[in-house]
């Protein structure tokens, strides 16, 4: 085997590597979000952009190797990608299978983002149109804190 398919084997094994831990990602920040932990969701976002910036730079990295079968990089899949040696053909594999479970795991984030905003909103719009309910209240107890007692016991 030539340094150039080593290294393209390389490059191939890191970038399954880098999706395997973008889905691991992915499926953290929908547990962050179930559990309204806004810190960890934010750390999990910052750790996604991070990965895809590091995937960029693997692509970058392949799409310059001298070797010609580095456009087969791309995930669509072993059956496409004219691949020569049994070993490429199963990474390859495994290429396509993690870019399809990142993908999947996205679309089911988008989802819940999306879920979420409208839930988001909901509440909001709630929240406005009651406000003057909520904040006539809150004033006439602060201004008089006792009247709310008073109202209690001689009600």
């Amino acid at each position: 085997m030539t340094e150039a398919n080593t290294t393209y084997l390389e490059l191939l094994e890191k970038r399954i590597e880098l999706l395997d831990s973008l889905a691991s990602a992915l499926l953290a920040s929908r547990s962050a979000m179930a559990a309204f932990d806004v810190n960890s969701l934010e750390a999990r976002i910052a750790q996604q952009q991070a990965l895809c910036a590091e995937i960029q730079f693997l692509d970058e990295q392949i799409e310059h190797l001298p070797d010609p079968r580095a456009a087969h990089l791309r995930p669509n899949g072993p059956e496409q990608s004219g691949a020569s040696s049994p070993k490429l053909a199963v990474i390859l594999r495994r290429l396509h299978q993690a870019h399809e479970a990142v993908k999947q795991l996205n679309s089911a984030h988008r989802a819940l983002v999306a879920r979420s905003r409208c839930t988001v909103n909901a509440l909001l719009n709630s929240l406005q149109a009651f406000e003057g309910n909520y904040r006539d209240a809150a004033l006439r107890q602060t201004a008089n804190p006792h009247r709310s007692d008073e109202a209690i016991n001689h009600g």
